[in-house]
This record gives structure tokens, sequence and C-alpha cells, in this order.
């Protein structure tokens, strides 16, 4: 296996951080968690404790646990690990939509349902207009009222004037001949 200068490199660099870790002296939060577990031991310049037990000799792993624990839970520095500043400011919400009350249309007349068949004018006597309205056939004067529903006003100029009661709106309805 060949081992490049850049893999080297970064070894070297990992053993030196590793050491820095282990061999770092704690602060003194750090001593004070640490120093109830070990009551009877004196402090070696590591931060490790000596002791005769086989624990102490191996490092006292719990202990080294305690002395890196303050790093992670301070919270000046568990804040200022991932801080984020924004200077974006979320623009006002819009103003409301005006209410545009739109006024109904007024009421209008259904379509006259009429058309015209024809019309008899005997002389000395008012013109007769028949209307028909599907199979049905009305004959009509001039102020007939038709079905309690449209009257008729007048006839002039080729058109039939009607008037839709229930509204009060006047229709008119082409006759074809001009008098």
């Amino acid at each position: 296996m060949v081992l490049t200068t850049r893999f080297k490199i970064l070894c070297l660099v990992a053993a030196i951080v590793a050491a820095v870790v282990v061999l770092s002296k704690p602060d003194a939060t750090a001593e004070s968690v640490a120093a109830p577990a070990d009551r009877g031991a004196r402090p070696l310049p590591n931060g490790l404790a000596a002791g005769t037990g086989a624990r102490a000799r191996r490092g006292d792993g719990d202990s080294l646990m305690t002395r890196l624990a303050h790093r992670v839970t301070e919270s000046k520095a568990v804040g200022a690990l991932f801080h984020t500043q924004s200077w974006y400011v979320a623009p006002p919400p819009p103003p409301p939509a005006p209410v545009v009350v739109v006024a109904p249309p007024p009421p209008t007349a259904p379509p006259l349902p009429f058309t015209v068949m024809g019309s008899y004018a005997h002389p000395g006597s008012s013109t007769v207009y028949f209307l028909t309205r599907g199979d049905r056939v009305f004959d009509v004067h001039v102020g007939d009222t038709i079905d309690n529903t449209y009257s008729v006003d007048s006839a002039a100029n080729g058109q039939l004037t009607l008037t839709y009661k229930p509204l009060n709106i006047q229709q008119t309805l082409a006759i074809g001949d001009s008098q």
C-alpha cells in the first residue's frame, strides 16, 4: 500500500487534534462535576485522577465524558455553533379587498311567448290580431288582456305594443304590416 504525502499529513493532523482533546485541561465547571466521583484521588496535570484501581489506570472513561460534556452543553457555544441571521423583514399583510356591493339588476319581463299569425281588419270596426302561444290561438283587439298577464296597448308602425302586467313593462311584437 502506497501512502501519499497528503494521507500522512491528514493522519498527523488527526492525531494532534485527538491529543489536544484528551489532554486539554477542563474548565472549572467540568472539574466541579468530576470532583465528587474522585474524592480521594489527586489530580494529574492532564486532568485525570490518579488512583490505584484499574479504572483510574485506563483513563477513567466516565471522567473523560464529564470533562467533554461542557463543550456541548454551554449555551453560548450551542447558540453560536449554527447561528444564522436574516435581514428579511416580512412585508405587511395586504389590505383587505374592498367589498363591492353590486345592486341586483332590475327585474325584467320574460320574452314574449306570442307569435303573430295574422290580422283581420273589417271596414268600420277595429282590427283583430291573431296571436299564437304553443298550440293556442288568441284573437285580440287593442285594449284586451291575455290570461291576466299581458294587455294589448296599441298597434302602430307595424308593431303591437303589449304590457307585462306584473312588472308594468312594455314590450313590442312585430306584426308585419305598417299602417
